[in-house]
C-alpha cells in the first residue's frame, strides 16, 4: 500500500494533502491579491494558510509554482461556471440574453473578490517567461468556448473574421482588459457596465454571416 492510501484519524493521506494544497492556494489568492506577488513571501502565505514552511515545500517548489496553481484555480472555477451556464441555457433566449448570462457567469466568478481579480489581471503579468507562456496557454483554452458562445448567439452560419481564433482572442482581450481596469478603480462600477460593452462586441459579429 502506498503512503497516500493510508488513513490517519479516518482521513487518507491523499485527502489530507489535497486539503493542505487547497489551503495554500486559497491563502495565496488572499496574500498575492492584497500585498502583491512581488511583496509576498513563503512565510506569509504559510502563515495565512495556517501551515508550515516545511509543508509548503512538500507541495510546491517555489512561490512561482504556487502563483500558477492559484491562477489555474481561478480559471478552472470560471471555466466551470461558464460551461455549466452553457448547459443550462434554455431555447428561445435572445442573443443579448445569452451573451449577458455567459459573461456574467465568468465575471461573477473571476471578480467575486478583489483579490481574485488582482491575481488574474495584475499579479500574473510579467513575472517570468514561464508564467507568461502558461497564461497564454490558459487563454487559448478559452478560444473554443468563446467561439461556441458566439455561434450560440448568431448561429452556425456566422463567419468569424480574421485568422482562426483571432475573433475569440479579441473578445478575451476585451474581457481581461475591462476586468483589469475594474479591479483597479475605486469605487468599482457595476459589472453590468462591463456586460453592456461585451454584449455590443458580440452583437457586432452578426454582420459576418456565410452566404
Amino acid at each position: 500500500m502506498t503512503e497516500d492510501g493510508r488513513t490517519y484519524g479516518g482521513v487518507s493521506v491523499a485527502s489530507r494533502r489535497a486539503d493542505r494544497r487547497r489551503r495554500f492556494i486559497d491563502a495565496a489568492i488572499d496574500v498575492f491579491g492584497s500585498v502583491g506577488y512581488g511583496d509576498s513571501s513563503v512565510d506569509a502565505v504559510s502563515a495565512a494558510a495556517g501551515l508550515s514552511r516545511r509543508q509548503f515545500y512538500e507541495e510546491f517548489k517555489n512561490r512561482e509554482d504556487l502563483l500558477l496553481a492559484a491562477y489555474d484555480a481561478i480559471q478552472d472555477t470560471a471555466e466551470s461556471a461558464v460551461r455549466q451556464r452553457v448547459d443550462e441555457l434554455t431555447p428561445g433566449r435572445t442573443p443579448d440574453e445569452i451573451a449577458a448570462d455567459l459573461f456574467t457567469s465568468y465575471l461573477d466568478s473571476v471578480t467575486s473578490s478583489p483579490a481574485r481579480a488582482r491575481v488574474s489581471y495584475v499579479e500574473i503579468i510579467g513575472v517570468s517567461d514561464r508564467v507568461e507562456n502558461h497564461r497564454r496557454e490558459r487563454r487559448a483554452r478559452w478560444v473554443p468556448l468563446i467561439e461556441e458562445i458566439i455561434r450560440g448567439v448568431h448561429g452556425d452560419n456566422v463567419c468569424l473574421p480574421g485568422a482562426p481564433g483571432m475573433a475569440a482572442t479579441a473578445v478575451i482581450g476585451a474581457i481581461n482588459s475591462m476586468a483589469h481596469e475594474w479591479s483597479l478603480v475605486t469605487p468599482r462600477p457595476p459589472l453590468t457596465d462591463l456586460i453592456d460593452v461585451l454584449r455590443a462586441i458580440i452583437a457586432g459579429f452578426a454582420d459576418h454571416q456565410q452566404t
